[in-house]
């Protein structure tokens, strides 16, 4: 439930996730003992997980904004870029560099995360500038 909060909230439906949170209140009040406890448990724990996603949310944004954050990636990012290319460009061109394979399955994953992590906070980012 808490995912499907926190979604909603992201893609800016927060207005509705409030107004939810409020049915789920008044429910509450018109419940017996056994379901209101219930139903109050459920509004906290939507409340926490509103609460959860914009403080994630407020740290992502500063985390995007400092410039070290991005040095650091570009650490990881870069070289694995470089490989992919060469990795790419010998497959296709059939040069005779003989690319390695990563060495590890872990780094195999791991490199697989980046690239992911690079097209979603790139996807982020353009997002967030095309609204601006």
């Amino acid at each position: 439930m808490s995912g499907i909060i926190a979604f909603m909230i992201k893609i800016g439906f927060g207005g509705m996730v409030d107004k939810a949170i409020g049915h789920m209140e008044r429910r509450a009040e018109l419940a017996n003992d056994s379901d209101r406890l219930r139903a109050e448990t459920a509004v906290e724990f939507a409340r926490q997980a509103v609460q959860e996603t914009q403080i994630m949310a407020d740290y992502n944004k500063a985390k995007l904004s400092f410039p070290w954050f991005w040095i650091l990636a570009a650490m990881f990012i870069v070289p694995l870029a470089l490989w992919w290319a060469a990795v790419i460009l010998d497959s296709v061109f059939g040069f005779a560099w003989n690319v390695a394979n990563l060495p590890t399955p872990q780094m195999q994953l791991w490199a697989g995360d980046m690239i992911k992590w690079l097209f979603y906070v790139g996807s982020g980012v353009g997002a967030i500038k095309a609204f601006r």
